[in-house]
């Protein structure tokens, strides 16, 4: 028996690579905390969201948290770094959203704002290890432009990321 509040998530064998909550009335409850997103009349869970909630003790899955990173990883090597990026940013009391495929990129809301609410403020690009070129940063600055969003890059390690705002202007 789980601990009240706490959600067993199970994977989705309709959609795969998502997480679905077996009790559709707590689900509501992470949909309006903003977690989550409805297909089809069922609420899923990007697997960014299952690992946080299972580190703040608000989930449970099946598996061990360790073994989870470690599948993770395997579909996506950035798996890791973007969560713990995405539990930095979250436990700071901001929306984040996650892109539907892969965790390079996330969609950040302005403190306060729910997603429902507003469109983000802000994308986080997602570059572990030394600071990334001028050239790549050019580039993720170029889509961040066409989103019309401010641009954060995070890079350095899993244990130690550090976040930097990159501003764009022409005269």
């Amino acid at each position: 028996m789980l601990p009240e509040g706490v959600i067993m998530l199970v994977e989705n064998k309709k959609n795969k690579g998502f997480y679905l909550e077996s009790d559709a009335s707590l689900s509501v409850k992470f949909a309006e905390a903003g977690f989550g997103f409805d297909d089809g009349g069922e609420h899923l869970f990007h697997p960014l969201e299952v690992g946080y909630l299972v580190k703040i003790g608000k989930a449970a899955i099946a598996e061990s948290p360790e073994s989870f990173i470690t599948s993770q990883k395997k579909k996506d090597r950035l798996f890791p770094f973007a969560l713990e990026a995405y539990c930095s940013v979250r436990s700071k009391g901001r929306m984040v959203r996650v892109f539907m495929k892969g965790v390079k990129y996330l969609r950040v809301y302005a403190p306060g704002v729910g997603r429902e609410e507003e469109r983000p403020s802000q994308l986080l690009c997602l570059l572990p290890g030394k600071l990334p070129s001028v050239k790549s940063i050019s580039g993720e600055v170029r889509v961040a432009h066409l989103a019309r969003l401010d641009l954060i890059i995070a890079c350095g390690t899993e244990k130690e990321i550090k976040f930097y705002k990159i501003s764009s202007f022409n005269f």
